[in-house]
């Protein structure tokens, strides 16, 4: 009984385990922007006389509130609009210079130019455009009944095809966890298993280290017609059922006709 416990315990933990992270570090997130930002934010405002402070008591446009030091959450709400302010200035094309040289700026510092690079590979991994990586394949590699996971980025063509003369295709092998690196084979397109999963379930595969499995859609589909076969029958055998039912009636009802004549 204690060692199902146990199971049980350790089963909801794992499960309720990236809610809780999740909301860990959203909290956390809005905890330190929103001290860093929100007493300022709140002098600006006390300034602009939106404002006032009486008694140890924030009053906003002269309606009381229960805040004492700032208004909490005005700092977050103001990181939120900056940042949306950026981004819609990036998605116009403005500015590119000064976007460049911010990311210049990060790439120099000791230290920090390798966790803002990092970063950044993951970013891209993630919103690349997805002609780049058009399907997931399955090759054997490095061995013979070791099979390793890639991206199809094309078919061969040009030089390479030519030298090979077999029909080749393109496949990137990254490495895990950081999927942006990795090397390109140029494999027989007979020697290939293209997969059913998503280019970002893939990736997701991929970063996870095998932890994160995606769903196999073969087995849905198996599933899906196994339950469309039983409907089916269960229909058959309702209609089947029926007819009988009602060829039954009709003889009784003749027999009566033929009793009456």
């Amino acid at each position: 009984m204690w060692k199902r416990f146990q199971r049980n315990l350790v089963t909801g933990f794992l499960f309720l385990l990236p809610a809780i992270a999740t909301i860990y570090v959203l909290q956390l997130l809005f905890s330190i922007i929103d001290n860093f930002l929100g007493p300022f934010i709140t002098d600006v405002l006390r300034v602009m006389r939106v404002v006032s402070v009486d008694e140890g008591t924030i009053y906003f446009l002269g309606v009381y509130t229960p805040f004492t030091e700032r208004l909490v959450g005005f700092g977050f709400i103001f990181t939120v609009i900056f940042v949306a302010w950026i981004g819609a200035v990036k998605q116009k094309g403005n500015n590119e210079e000064a976007f460049v040289n911010v990311d210049r700026f990060f790439r120099r510092i000791p230290v920090a130019n390798y966790i803002y690079g990092s970063v950044d590979q993951l970013i891209n991994a993630f919103t690349q455009e997805r002609s780049s990586f058009q399907k997931v394949v399955m090759v054997e590699y490095p061995r013979e009944g070791v099979y390793t996971l890639g991206f199809l980025t094309g078919e061969t063509k040009g030089e390479v095809q030519r030298i090979t003369q077999r029909d080749c295709i393109n496949v990137f092998l990254p490495t895990t966890p950081n999927p942006t690196s990795g090397w390109l084979v140029v494999v027989p397109l007979e020697d290939v298993t293209i997969l059913h999963m998503t280019v970002e379930e893939g990736l997701k595969f991929i970063i996870s280290g095998g932890v994160v499995v995606p769903q196999d859609k073969a087995e849905e589909l198996k599933v899906e017609f196994r339950e469309h076969q039983e409907k089916e029958k269960r229909k058959l055998f309702k209609d089947m059922v029926v007819k009988v039912g009602k060829h039954r009636k009709d003889e009784k009802h003749d027999r009566r006709k033929n009793i009456d004549q």
